[in-house]
C-alpha cells in the first residue's frame, strides 16, 4: 500500500516534480479512473451456485427441489453404492481416500441441497402452449415458489426463463415474465419475492434487447414495489458473441450472468447435432469470449449443459455419468465453474465431478495460499497476488461446498478470515 502523497517517507533525496505538479499533469485521469472503477468492480465475493437446474413452468411444485433430491440418490443407491462405483462411473479420482470423501460429499449435496439454483423455463424446454395454458403454468410455478420458500424448500437462487424478445414471441415473454413476477411479488413490500430471485433473458441478439428487457423489469419493479431482480442472459447466437462488450454494458448494476446455448449456438454455426457439446472448440471458443468480455466486471460466465441424460440401462446410465463429469471437470479447468443440469440423475455426476476438483487442487492450494499469507509479513513473497486470490478462491469454494472446515483451515496455518480478504470476498458473506 502506498503513502498519502504529502506523507511521503524522508529518503534524502528531493523528487524533481512536487506533489502538485503530479496531480495537475494527471488531473485528466480521474473521470478515467471512476469509470473504470464502475466497470470493473470485481467479483462480488457470495457464493457462486455449481448448477443452474432448468425445469419445464408445468413440472414445477413445492417439493421438487426435494424430489430431484430424492431421485438423484436412488439413482447413486442403484448405480454407483458406493464410493469405488462412483469413482468408476465417473471416472473421478481412483485415490481410496479422495473417493471416499468424494462420496460422502456427493451423499450430503443431494440431501442438504441438491439444487443450488432453479430457473422455472417457459422457454425452449417448455415449448408452445395454448395463450391460457401458458398463463395459467405462469402464475402457478410462481405459487409453487412462495409455497416452497414458505417450508424452506427453495434453493438460495431462483428465477424465470420466459421466451425472448424476438418479435414472435416478445408479447407472449414479457406477458408470461409479468404474470410470474405479479403472483411471485404478492402484496409487495416484506411479503415480496422470496430473496434469490433471478431471471435469465435467451437468444439474445443485440445489446438493444437487453437494454429494453432490462426497463421492462425497472417499471414491474416500480409498479409492484419490489427490490431490483437480478438479470441474466444467454448467449446463444453469433450476433450475441459479436456484442459481447456492448452486452457487458447493457444493464449496469443488473447483469449478474452470461450462460451460453450450447445446442442453439452449435446449430447456428452449422455444427452437425453429433458434435454439439460444451467442448466443441467452437463453443469453447464463445464461452472464452464471455470470460474476456465479463473479466473484472462482477458478471459470471456459466457453462452449457450436457443433453446426455442418465437414463435407461446401467451401462448407459454410468456412461452419461462419465461424459457429464468430463464436461463439469474439463469446465473448471477452464474457470467455468457453473452449468446447466438437465435432469436428477446429472445431480449425481455434477456435485461429484464438482468435489473431484475441490479435493484434488486442495492441499496444494492451503499450502501455497499458507505461505503466501506468511511471506506477507516477511517480505518474501513467491506467489503473486493474482495468483493469490485464485488459490483463495479454490478454498472458499471448498468452504461452500462443506469440503474443509476450520480446523483444517488451522492446521494449514490458515483461517477464514484471511482466506476471504485474500480472495476477495467481502467480511460476513452469506454462504
Amino acid at each position: 500500500m502506498g503513502t498519502t502523497p504529502g506523507h511521503w517517507p524522508d529518503t534524502g533525496v528531493v523528487p524533481t516534480l512536487s506533489d502538485d505538479a503530479i496531480a495537475a499533469l494527471t488531473v485528466d485521469l480521474a473521470p478515467l479512473d471512476a469509470d473504470l472503477t464502475a466497470r470493473f468492480p470485481g467479483d462480488p465475493g457470495t457464493r457462486q451456485p455449481v448448477h443452474t437446474c432448468y425445469l419445464p413452468a408445468d413440472r414445477l411444485h413445492p417439493d421438487v427441489v426435494l424430489e430431484w433430491g430424492e431421485a438423484a440418490r436412488e439413482a447413486l443407491r442403484h448405480h454407483a453404492p458406493d464410493p469405488d462405483a462412483l469413482a468408476a462411473a465417473t471416472a473421478g479420482d481412483s485415490d481410496p481416500a479422495i473417493a471416499a470423501a468424494v462420496y460422502a460429499h456427493v451423499v450430503q449435496a443431494l440431501t442438504v441441497e441438491p439444487i443450488q439454483d432453479l430457473r422455472v423455463d417457459l422457454e425452449d424446454g417448455y415449448g408452445t402452449r395454448p395463450d391460457e395454458v401458458e398463463d395459467a403454468d405462469a402464475v402457478q410455478a410462481a405459487q409453487a415458489l412462495r409455497t416452497a420458500a414458505a417450508a424452506g424448500a427453495l434453493p438460495a437462487s431462483y428465477g424465470l426463463r420466459p421466451k425472448s424478445l424476438d418479435a414472435a414471441v416478445r408479447a407472449r415473454g414479457l406477458r408470461s415474465l409479468d404474470l410470474f413476477l405479479t403472483t411471485l411479488a404478492g402484496d409487495g413490500g416484506e411479503d415480496g419475492p422470496p430473496p434469490g430471485l433471478v431471471v435469465t433473458l435467451p437468444k439474445v441478439s443485440a445489446p438493444e434487447q437487453v437494454i429494453v428487457f432490462s426497463e421492462v423489469l425497472a417499471e414491474l419493479e416500480r409498479q409492484l414495489g419490489i427490490p431490483p431482480v437480478a438479470l441474466e442472459i444467454q448467449v446463444e447466437t453469433p450476433a450475441a458473441v459479436l456484442s459481447l462488450p456492448a452486452l457487458v454494458g447493457a444493464a449496469p448494476g443488473r447483469l449478474t450472468g452470461l450462460h451460453v446455448g450450447t445446442y442453439d449456438y452449435s446449430a447456428a454455426l452449422g455444427i452437425a447435432a453429433e458434435y454439439q457439446a460444451n467442448d466443441h472448440p467452437g463453443v469453447e471458443l464463445a464461452t472464452a469470449l464471455m470470460q474476456l468480455a465479463a473479466a473484472g466486471t462482477g458478471i459470471r460466465v456459466a457453462d452449457g449443459s450436457s443433453n446426455v441424460l442418465p437414463v435407461g440401462r446401467a451401462s448407459d446410465v454410468r456412461s452419461a455419468w462419465r461424459r457429464h463429469a468430463g464436461l463439469v471437470r474439463r469446465a473448471w479447468s477452464r474457470g467455468l465453474y457453473q452449468g446447466w443440469d438437465l435432469h436428477p440423475g446429472q445431480l449425481v455426476s455434477r456435485h461429484a465431478a464438482v468435489a473431484g476438483c475441490l479435493l484434488t487442487g486442495l492441499p496444494d492450494a492451503l499450502r501455497r495460499l499458507a505461505d503466501y499469507a506468511a511471506a506477507r509479513t516477511s517480505g518474501s513473497v513467491a506467489d503473486e497476488p493474482a495468483t493469490a486470490r485464485a488459490l483463495a478462491g479454490h478454498v472458499l469454494r471448498a468452504v461452500d461446498a462443506r469440503l474443509v472446515d476450520d480446523a483444517r483451515l488451522r492446521a494449514a496455518g490458515l483461517d477464514e478470515e484471511t482466506v476471504a480478504r485474500l480472495g476477495g470476498r467481502p467480511p460476513q458473506v452469506p454462504r
